[in-house]
């Protein structure tokens, strides 16, 4: 009776053992039952999946860039080519006219490539070729009849209706009134042409500029249109707008007539843009640095979690196979067979 007790006892003990020893086989790294449950271990997925997301962006981010280069590189060196052809037409002699045809073949390619800015750039420059990286891209214009405040409050008081077709629930009308203040003729525009996606502003002391959102203005300037009373606009229906969407140079470039002061005031316009192209390339590459140092730390601690991993795996207490010592003997023979040479190929 006391050996079959005892034996009871032990047989209890081995099943609780067991019951035990299955559930720990479920997980995928073994653990020693007397060892704290790590910490963080619930929040590593979320962790792994966090870094995969910003390795992501930082990749696209990196590909916007490289984009963006080859295009200012592509702008930049067409303006070079415009200048040079407009520096050899006025330094030619007085008799020599500029060739009309190579510099409306200029104006033409020139105008083409800026107006493809936003697919050949990768969607990371505006109009004016600034970084726009981290925020939507929008199209600023002028409205022919609309770019002046002062010419807008002198025509007096005046309703004006905007018509976009199937982008607007039917016409909105802006309300002029007499000798109206600046801010205030701004915000009568704005609760206006804000249904319609646009926006104005006061540019210097006079100017007004119409922006809107580049992928949306796409869909709506073709179905703008507008309805005066004979001051600003008509009044005997509604004409299409007549938009002039700004670019890099101001807007887009005319053939220039061959005239000193004109070609003058053109070289010093490209000039100016070909400044501001290298003081953008000079914020791309330090983008670029950045994303890549962002990239390396990343990879690095990757590399750090799987040498972890490994050696936890590798290290850890068999159940059914060799001994720890045997499996450890095992790793420090293999390695000791590779050359630096081997460990530096593997590793790249």
């Amino acid at each position: 009776m006391k050996v079959a007790k005892e034996r009871s006892v032990i047989a209890s003990y081995d099943i609780g053992m067991r019951t035990r020893t299955q559930l720990r086989n479920t997980v995928a790294t073994q653990r020693d039952p007397r060892a704290p449950i790590p910490v963080t271990a619930p929040s590593a997925q979320p962790q792994m999946e966090k870094i995969a997301q910003l390795s992501v962006q930082i990749n696209q981010q990196s590909s916007s860039v490289q984009s963006a280069l080859a295009y200012l590189q592509e702008v930049a060196e067409l303006l070079d080519a415009f200048k040079r052809a407009l520096r050899h037409g006025a330094n030619a002699s007085s008799g020599a006219a500029l060739d009309e045809d190579a510099m409306s073949r200029l104006v033409t390619r020139l105008n083409r490539l800026l107006d493809d800015r936003s697919q050949r750039s990768g969607s990371s420059l505006d109009a004016q070729l600034n970084l726009k990286l981290d925020e939507p891209l929008r199209s600023r214009f002028t409205i022919k009849g609309l770019e002046s405040l002062q010419a807008v409050q002198a025509s007096g008081s005046e309703t004006l209706l905007f018509n976009a077709g199937r982008y607007l629930p039917g016409p909105v009308a802006v309300v002029l009134d007499d000798e109206m203040p600046p801010m205030q003729l701004l915000h009568r525009i704005n609760s206006a042409l804000s249904r319609a996606g646009m926006h104005v502003q006061l540019v210097g002391a006079d100017q007004l500029s119409f922006s809107a959102d580049e992928a949306h203005w796409r869909k709506i300037k073709d179905q703008l249109s507008v309805q005066g009373e004979d001051k600003l606009f008509r009044k005997d229906g509604f004409i299409p707008i007549d938009s002039q969407k700004d670019n890099l140079l101001g807007a887009p470039l005319a053939v220039p007539k061959g005239g000193r002061e004109e070609i003058r005031q053109l070289i010093s316009l490209l000039d100016k843009g070909l400044q501001h192209i290298s003081g953008v390339v000079d914020q791309l590459n330090r983008r670029q640095a950045e994303s890549r140092e962002q990239l390396r730390h990343h990879e690095s601690r990757d590399e750090k979690r799987w040498v972890h991993d490994v050696v936890g795996r590798l290290f850890e207490p068999p159940v059914h196979q060799d001994s720890p010592y045997s499996r450890v003997a095992q790793v420090v023979l293999s390695q000791a067979q590779l050359s630096q040479h081997a460990v530096v190929g593997v590793l790249g």
